[in-house]
């Protein structure tokens, strides 16, 4: 299989969603039963896409995955149509429920991953506009770019939260995951916001945060943690202390020869808005520091993971 065709699998949802006219109508029964038998049939290509071991295999049912998907959303009011359920699809709704995504990924290989996705608004007016994962060209200050859903940096997205205003349009925070590579993983905190011709927007400076030495990360438009694929990271909001928290990372020397890795230890990032509308940077809400990284211990597997794929039998996390 030749990779570079993978870049190009998501034009497939722009040249099939182009200028789609809806009515007033609610989802018809007809409409109902077409979308239970893709639900069926998307279950059985997300199967395929997680677990199958030929690269040809994968990449065929993500591109059948995908033209699914366009379908059964080109129907009147498919917004209203729960699709949460599929294992290995995440569908993540904001608090405001004006908008979802759709997010997956795609083990290329042994060392990379590549993420497809789309936003559909909630309109009677089918609104779709896919996720197109560039992340590999990302080479220099990914934590500051706004760009558009035609240059994700790509990621599973699996949580969306409210963020605030800017410029008088409402931005949400999206949590994400990205399995990355052999010994890396990543999570993102990114911002999602629409411009005035509602078109999205990936990547906002909102953030006040600082370096180590107490310098201010100037422009920083989202935050991406990367590091070592034994960890497990916690990026999260936290009702209790009304803000969002994420582990603070050092680097250490990687177990498997892979070099240098971050690894958590074991003190914590708060992030909480300010009267100027902006998420500051708190003192670590935990002052315990190991020396050293502390290390996972190795356990069974069980339930599912981030996106919604089952964690026993198989296949890389």
């Amino acid at each position: 299989m030749n990779t570079r065709t993978l870049f190009y699998l998501p034009l497939l949802f722009i040249t099939m969603t182009l200028g789609a006219q809806r009515s007033t109508a609610a989802l018809a029964a007809e409409d109902r039963r077409a979308l239970d038998e893709a639900r069926v049939s998307m279950t059985a290509l997300l199967s395929t896409v997680y677990t199958d071991s030929s690269e040809t295999a994968r990449f065929t049912a993500c591109r059948d995955l995908i033209r699914e998907l366009v379908t059964a959303l080109d129907r009147s009011h498919s917004f209203t149509y729960d699709f949460s359920a599929l294992p290995g699809l995440s569908v993540q709704y904001p608090p405001d429920s004006t908008f979802r995504v759709f997010t997956w990924e795609l083990n290329v290989d042994r060392d990379q991953y590549r993420h497809y996705g789309a936003i559909q608004k909630n309109a009677v007016q089918l609104e779709l506009f896919p996720l197109l994962d560039r992340g590999d060209e990302w080479l220099e200050n990914p934590e500051n770019a706004v760009v558009g859903a035609d240059n994700w940096l790509g990621y599973a997205v699996y949580r969306l939260l409210e963020g605030g205003i800017h410029q008088d349009r409402p931005y949400y925070f999206v949590l994400g995951y990205d399995s990355y590579g052999t010994y890396r993983r990543r999570k993102v905190l990114d911002v999602l916001h629409f411009d005035a011709t509602g078109k999205p927007k990936f990547g906002l400076p909102v953030f006040e945060t600082y370096t180590d030495s107490d310098l201010l990360l100037s422009d920083r438009a989202r935050i991406i943690l990367e590091y070592g694929a034994e960890a497990t990271v916690a990026l999260r909001y936290d009702e209790d202390l009304g803000g969002i928290v994420y582990e603070n990372l050092i680097m250490v020397p990687g177990n498997y020869g892979e070099g240098p890795v971050n690894m958590p230890d074991g003190s914590y990032h708060l992030l909480k808005m300010t009267p100027a509308g902006l998420w500051r940077e708190e003192e670590q809400v935990f002052t315990h520091k190991y020396e050293e990284a502390p290390r996972e211990v190795a356990k069974p597997d069980e339930g599912l993971d981030l996106i919604g794929r089952s964690r026993r039998g198989g296949g890389r996390r």
